[in-house]
């Protein structure tokens, strides 16, 4: 199984002003820096972490890709966040072969938008442009997924 860092194929579209923002480093298990394969046998998990931050305060969404080799799709997790920038997912391969995975992170800003209104609200603020900020998010993001 092969870890890399670079941009695997879209299992759907992203923005691209929340891509470049982000930062993943650190992703394991791998053997030398992803020269060499790691091994697991057939029903075995492998735990993939990675490190993985933004600038500024904006929650990230992080994802596990995986695939069997030469497969056309890759199939996706939701990577959970496990404290101080590190975010973690398992998958299980399900036949012999080489594997490979990825991590990829974007800006989440339907997430930051809804922590700050939340903090917005308990501190007794006006959230009528928080409002009109959420619902140009929602509409944006419409647009996107078609």
């Amino acid at each position: 199984m092969t870890a890399t860092r670079h941009a695997a194929p879209a299992v759907f579209e992203l923005p691209d002003d929340g891509r470049v923002r982000v930062v993943i480093e650190d992703i394991t298990p791998r053997v030398d820096g992803g020269r060499y394969a790691i091994k697991r046998v057939v029903g075995e998990a492998v735990d993939v972490e990675a490190d993985a931050y933004a600038d500024g305060h904006d929650c990230i969404g992080v994802q596990l890709l995986y695939r069997r080799h030469g497969a056309p799709r890759w199939q996706a997790r939701m990577m959970e966040a496990i404290g101080n920038d590190r975010w973690r997912a398992r998958f299980t391969p399900d036949a012999l072969g080489r594997w490979q995975y990825t991590v990829r992170a974007w800006v989440d800003h339907l997430a930051s938008w809804r922590r700050d209104i939340v903090k917005r609200h308990a501190a007794g603020q006006d959230l009528a442009a928080e409002w009109q900020r959420g619902a140009a998010l929602l509409a944006a993001t419409a647009a996107r997924s078609g």
